[in-house]
């Protein structure tokens, strides 16, 4: 009869312990970010309005879901040599940097140029596109063909924008009136519905918008506009992330894919 009652026992502290055992071994699995095998996600924050560098088209018709662009073809292609899920997460542009710096998202990619106050809240990687900005006007307007000819304007900017920042600079000196954007479609909308005089927009883009809407035309000024450089952004001190990101760009870069994405994306577009 003891044997029975030591046998019961010993088997009773076993079943109580396995809850234990199957719980350690659920913290190992989750705390190594993945699941029967799932690879680990990569997300990035980026704002699908800035064709053709982000944009959407019809659910999961796009590169990842419902995205397509030149910025989620190329992190799809990192994405993929890092062995990782990319996961698109599409906000407004002013909450890139917040959701990266936070860990919301891990990347801040969305035709991002790099400047002074952008490197103080996030580490760059090294650079993959060149721009600089474009006015856009109404095709038959020959008043606008500069900065300094936007004095008495209203203008159209997209919140957070880099025409944005460089024309708030001289907003009040020079008379110009600035209409903010979340959007950069709504504000070339507006111009071709002669609501504003001028829309200032990143070349790319508005090479875009001029083959859509061919009522409309651009309008340089090299000496007022910097060239600008791209890069993506991650949490600053992320340095294991940051390099690695960086060593899958530079095969894609060497390998003249940047280019080959742009072209296919411009095809698609048509």
């Amino acid at each position: 009869m003891k044997k029975i009652t030591k046998v019961l026992a010993l088997a009773l502290s076993a079943a109580l312990l396995l809850p234990a055992f199957a719980g350690c071994s659920n913290d190992d699995a989750s705390n190594s970010g993945t699941e029967d095998g799932e690879k680990e996600k990569l997300v990035i924050a980026t704002n699908a309005e800035f064709p053709p560098f982000e944009f959407v088209v019809e659910k999961d018709k796009g590169i990842v879901g419902e995205y397509d662009g030149i910025d989620i073809v190329l992190m799809k292609e990192i994405a993929d040599k890092l062995d990782m899920e990319l996961e698109v997460s599409n906000m407004m542009f002013d909450s890139i940097i917040g959701a990266v710096s936070s860990g919301k998202a891990d990347l801040a990619v969305a035709g991002m140029t790099v400047d002074e106050e952008r490197l103080e809240s996030l580490d760059f990687t090294d650079t993959y596109w060149s721009a600089v900005q474009t006015i856009l006007v109404s095709k038959d307007n020959t008043d606008i063909t500069n900065v300094e000819s936007l004095s008495g304007k209203t203008v159209g900017v997209v919140t957070g924008y880099t025409g944005d920042t460089a024309l708030s600079e001289i907003e009040a000196e020079k008379n110009i009136t600035l209409k903010r954007y979340t959007k950069g479609v709504d504000a070339v909308q507006e111009l071709v519905n002669g609501k504003i005089d001028a829309a200032v927009i990143d070349s790319p883009t508005a090479e875009s918008f001029i083959k859509e809407n061919p009522e409309i035309k651009g309008v340089t000024d090299d000496e007022f506009f910097a060239t600008e450089e791209y890069a993506i952004g991650v949490k600053k001190g992320n340095t294991e992330l940051l390099e690695k990101v960086n060593a899958a760009l530079k095969e894609i870069k060497e390998a003249g894919r940047i280019e080959e994405i742009a072209a296919e994306v411009d095809a698609r577009l048509q």
